[in-house]
């Protein structure tokens, strides 16, 4: 009977990517006289005037879920021939998490980094499972040393590749993930029942198709 371990994790499945950006307020002086305002009124006021753009990775999601990009990212043009950055963004059906791929998944540079800012972002990777059908497997394993029987789900997914600025879709892929082999060990997170596994697309089931997009 083949045994393995079940670990689990607080939150959400991956590595999420936070970008954390402080902004410190704008101390103005009222000057005098009968033209006299407000110093940082006139800076706020130049501030809405100014591109929109996110301040954390996880606005981003709106690129996702709606095709709303933000005005002050940096334009896409695919007819450079250089690296154009995109953040990852995952769901499983219940909203989306930026998200930072593992280390030799993807390139160096492909995807923003804990060190990258939001607004270096030229594109959004759209990573989501639509779908998960039950394979009528059921793996024996073990959590915390008791046993525990696993079932398996076989997942449909889509891949999109949007631009960030625009939100106007460049790439779209629908696949599927199955397989009938039980998992070595599976990561449970916050919302998802620990006697369930999916088959999820993987880093090399679509790195070829979101290539010519990225680093063309």
């Amino acid at each position: 009977m083949q045994r393995a371990r079940v670990w689990g994790v607080a939150g959400v499945l991956g590595v999420v990517l936070c970008g954390c950006s402080s902004s410190a307020g704008t101390t103005g002086t009222t000057g005098s006289g009968s033209g006299g305002g407000s110093s940082s009124a006139g800076a706020a006021g130049r501030a809405a005037d100014e591109p929109e753009v996110p301040v954390t990775t996880q606005d981003l999601e709106r690129v996702c879920t709606d095709g709303l990009g933000f005005a002050g990212l940096p334009a896409y043009d695919r007819t450079k021939k250089t690296v154009h950055p995109a953040q990852l963004m995952n769901s499983t059906g219940d909203g989306w998490t930026s998200s930072v791929p593992v280390d030799g998944d993807f390139p160096k540079g492909w995807f923003l980094d804990y060190e990258d800012k939001p607004e270096q972002a030229e594109l959004v990777v759209c990573v989501e499972r639509t779908k998960a059908t039950a394979t009528g497997k059921v793996c024996d394993m073990e959590a915390d040393g008791k046993p525990l029987k696993i079932k398996t789900y076989n997942t449909a997914y889509r891949v999109r590749v949007v631009e960030a600025r625009t939100g106007k879709e460049q790439y779209a892929h629908s696949g599927k993930a199955e397989s009938d082999e039980c998992p070595a060990y599976i990561f449970t997170s916050d919302g998802e029942d620990a006697d369930k596994y999916y088959n999820e697309v993987r880093a090399e089931d679509y790195r070829g198709r979101v290539k010519p997009y990225i680093a063309p």
